[in-house]
């Protein structure tokens, strides 16, 4: 029922109680046909959000593209540990890896006023959306959004107080065996994070100890199940404090670990 209210709305261009109050009159025929186009690709196994383009995530509304994955409410975590990070620093500095959609980063940046950032991602694609969210949502003077892979783009010595990332953590040869509103319309080099589902970790463990300013810290975010495997990559790499989080859901979505 809820994806039928939302469909509607956005086909008839009505929020919230206008749908029902309005549910007498003709409806326009252009309006109805698009309500029809909306329910076949639904029927398809193509996400309301994938629809309509948008996705609300932090309480904020962020567009989509095809590039960039659908912000999941289990995600919600990972901004509110930067924000407990971050609550007493005056003027943090922020990095996210993979910032896809910005979902994360902006929604860090509307609640932390006076942070700065860079979002890194190998996709042009899901920057300019990431471009046009912080734009709408008015932090565009405080990011900065830079095309490459992982730490690629940043400059050898900067440092950050926080580095933060939901890397792809899907083993390569279990993406088919993914439900189809994922493996047919998420972007896959969103998903795809080697045979293990680890690979990203190994990188972004690694090479942010040289880009953490004193007392920074990292945030990952990772699949049910991986905290051990993700853990024991950042004690290998001599993190002195790890410490694992849990969603709404009661599974372990995340570590916050520091040098």
């Amino acid at each position: 029922m809820l994806d039928a209210r939302l469909l509607g709305e956005f086909a008839f261009g009505f929020k919230g109680l206008e749908l029902a109050l309005k549910e007498q009159e003709i409806a326009p025929e252009e309006h109805l046909n698009r309500l029809e186009n909306f329910a076949q690709r639904r029927l398809k196994g193509e996400p309301v959000a994938r629809i309509i383009g948008v996705k609300e995530f932090y309480s904020l509304n962020f567009s989509l593209n095809e590039a960039t994955l659908i912000p999941r409410p289990e995600t919600e975590l990972l901004v509110d540990l930067a924000l407990e990070h971050i609550k007493n620093i005056k003027q943090p500095k922020i990095l996210e890896l993979g910032v896809g959609s910005g979902a994360i980063l902006i929604s860090i940046l509307a609640n932390k006023k006076n942070a700065k950032a860079i979002g890194v991602d190998i996709s042009e694609q899901a920057l300019l959306m990431a471009q046009v969210n912080a734009k709408h949502i008015g932090v565009e003077d405080r990011v900065d959004f830079l095309h490459g892979s992982w730490f690629e783009p940043i400059v050898k010595n900067e440092k950050f107080d926080l580095i933060i990332s939901n890397p792809p953590y899907i083993k390569s040869d279990e993406i088919q065996g993914l439900q189809k509103e994922v493996k047919l319309f998420d972007p896959i080099l969103a998903l795809d994070g080697g045979n293990e589902g680890l690979a990203p970790y190994q990188v972004i463990s690694n090479h942010s100890k040289t880009h953490l300013r004193e007392n920074g810290a990292v945030i990952v975010e990772f699949g049910q199940g991986q905290e051990k495997d993700v853990e024991q990559i950042f004690l290998l790499d001599s993190y002195d404090f790890i410490a694992q989080h849990t969603d709404l859901g009661a599974v372990i979505r995340a570590i916050v670990a520091k040098k």
